[in-house]
């Protein structure tokens, strides 16, 4: 129905709105995609029917515009873009193109702007702006393949081939001329077949194989048929089947000729070639296509040229001079490039309104983001400050816990050692009184004295070890400090040798040649040194002539206080509790050592073994 409506001109012209408009939006299913490109407007074109067709085509825009129908609105425009650029009026053409890729992007239609984008190549092709061409089928290709319509694929293809052969790029071209003779194939398109055939024949025109050159447009030919005005691009193949036979005269090497033209001299290849150029430039006058008339005509001046025909080549260029610039005019050039220049402007004017629609909503946005981050801050800095006072709290709790354990400890230590140095003399005072209330007669007077002797010498340091204990406990005490003051160590001397006076089998000797004198607490250090020297008498009860001296000198700007004993020496295991914290505190390892180490500490004062020699022990005190 579509195609008798389109040669029926009157009847058509005579239709409107809603039947006029659903008949040139009639479904691949009703008609051939192929053939309603190629022929919708081709079959208006026979006798020069284009006003018809531009009257059919304006009608559908008006109607289609008027009910908002995108999809007529595209159809129309491109159709009479198709009758500007038939027309050589690339200008008009390029305008409605551009609206066509307009409305696709209102809608986001990329078959729409695909069908627009391949158009708008061909205009730049047209105009021999290659890169532009090369950019737009580019697009369209990409177009198509965001929407998977492999179908479309051969077209833009095509004039991707198109702008690389024109650029010299000979094999780009060729690679994107299979490409779209595979896709063509694939989907039995015949005109995107010739096509695609026609343009591998530009490639091997390219690299001079002019044989291989004619055969593929020859192949093209075959799928077109005898040309008509109807189909420009049969007629565009005609003309250069004349170009290649031409170049092909013009080649005087003629190696390995193919059998087709083993017979054919050079004024038989150029008849041939002034055949062709002249059918194409005939048919391409009755299309109205100035264009293709104007470079057929170049080469046929140069074929007539050659033939020694100067007057009919010296007509043909000079019309092909005066169609060239005519068409090829910067001010052409400029006008087209207003229209995209245009556009690019309008497209920027939109993407501004946009971004200040954007800008509106962003704002808004960024009031509530702020309104609701200052509410997050709040309830964070409130969730912050009770975890804050939680740490603390639980610090506090920790620390009252780890006294507590501290204490505990203390207190075992300290009733450890109380089960041993005070229940061993006292133990010994009550066996005494008990013998002598079952057996009082047994022992002599000479054995009693010296049994109150040793009692008397027992309660003394019983006393001296009490005394110890509670200024070792004091020194526990969490907020006690030690009273720091000068003490002479003469004194401290004096007071071992008066208290220890009582041991006439151990020889006691001090040696302080500098008189020197230390700030320390008196009290703690006089229990220090005398828990060592009662240490050292203890180790020296099966030692004969047994002895030890107390020396003060000064060494590394310290004060040093040593004691020296002629003992056995003291085993790693008695000495652990005077390093270790953690030693056990038992019955078997006595009070000393604690005593020693902790008061020691309180009062920053070191206490060291040094290495035994042979026999011994000699413990230092340094004190700064």
């Amino acid at each position: 129905m579509l195609f008798v409506l389109l040669y029926n001109t009157n009847a058509f012209a005579q239709q409107k709105g809603q039947m006029l408009t659903d008949a040139l939006q009639a479904k691949p299913s009703q008609a051939q995609k192929d053939t309603i490109k190629t022929n919708l407007l081709n079959k208006l074109r026979i006798n020069g029917k284009f006003d018809s067709a531009l009257n059919i085509n304006t009608t559908v825009l008006a109607y289609s515009i008027k009910r908002k129908d995108t999809l007529g609105q595209v159809m129309a425009y491109n159709n009479l873009g198709d009758i500007a650029s038939t027309k050589s009026d690339y200008i008009t053409a390029a305008d409605y193109y551009y609206t066509s890729l307009k409305l696709g992007e209102a809608k986001n239609d990329y078959p729409i702007m695909g069908e627009a984008y391949v158009r708008l190549s061909k205009v730049y092709e047209s105009q021999e702006n290659y890169l532009k061409s090369l950019d737009y089928a580019k697009k369209s290709l990409a177009c198509y393949e965001l929407v998977n319509e492999k179908e479309e694929y051969a077209y833009p293809l095509y004039w991707i081939s198109c702008s690389f052969l024109n650029l010299g790029k000979c094999d780009s071209g060729f690679y994107y001329a299979n490409k779209s003779l595979f896709w063509a194939r694939k989907y039995d398109n015949k005109m995107n077949e010739a096509l695609a055939l026609f343009t591998i024949g530009e490639y091997y025109e390219c690299i001079g194989d002019h044989y291989s050159a004619i055969r593929y447009s020859l192949d093209s030919k075959k799928i077109w048929g005898e040309p008509d005005s109807r189909n420009d691009d049969a007629i565009y193949n005609e003309g250069y089947l004349g170009i290649y036979y031409l170049q092909l005269a013009k080649t005087e090497k003629k190696e390995k000729v193919p059998r087709l033209f083993q017979n054919l001299s050079k004024n038989e290849l150029l008849s041939i070639a002034t055949n062709y150029l002249e059918t194409a430039i005939r048919k391409s006058n009755l299309t109205g296509n100035k264009d293709f008339q104007s470079e057929f005509q170049r080469y046929l001046a140069e074929t007539e040229a050659i033939k020694g025909k100067y007057k009919e080549a010296y007509l043909n260029y000079k019309s092909h001079a005066e169609i060239k610039d005519s068409i090829f005019t910067q001010e052409n050039k400029n006008k087209i490039a207003a229209i995209e220049n245009q556009r690019a402007i309008d497209s920027k004017n939109k993407e501004i309104e946009n971004q200040e629609l954007q800008i509106s909503s962003q704002r808004k946005q960024k009031i509530f983001f702020i309104g609701a981050l200052f509410l997050l801050a709040v309830i964070g800095g409130l969730l912050y400050r009770q975890n804050i006072a939680r740490k603390k709290t639980n610090t506090t709790l920790l620390q009252l816990n780890n006294e507590l354990n501290e204490a505990n400890k203390v207190k075992a230590k300290f009733f450890g050692i109380l089960s041993h140095d005070l229940r061993s003399p006292i133990a010994n005072l009550i066996n005494f009184l008990r013998l002598q209330k079952r057996e009082p007669g047994l022992l002599s007077e000479q054995q009693v004295r010296e049994r109150e002797q040793k009692i008397e010498s027992s309660a003394t340091s019983l006393l001296e070890t009490m005394e110890a204990m509670l200024l070792w406990s004091k020194g526990q005490m969490a907020n006690y400090k030690p009273e720091m003051k000068k003490v002479e160590v003469n004194s401290l001397f004096e007071y071992l040798q008066r208290f220890f006076s009582a041991t006439p089998s151990i020889h006691l000797s001090f040696s302080n040649p500098q008189n020197l004198s230390v700030i320390t607490d008196e009290n703690y250090l006089q229990t220090i040194m005398h828990n060592l020297t009662a240490n050292a008498i203890k180790a020296l009860d099966n030692t004969s002539n047994g002895s030890i001296e107390w020396k003060a000198f000064e060494q590394n700007e310290k004060t040093i206080l040593s004691i020296a004993d002629n003992g056995p020496g003291i085993t790693n295991n008695q000495l652990e509790a005077l390093y270790d914290e953690t030693a056990s505190s038992g019955t078997r390892h006595g009070l000393g050592l604690h005593i020693i180490r902790d008061l020691a500490k309180t009062i920053g004062c070191s206490v060291i073994l040094q290495p035994q020699i042979k026999t011994g022990a000699t413990f230092v005190l340094s004190i700064y």
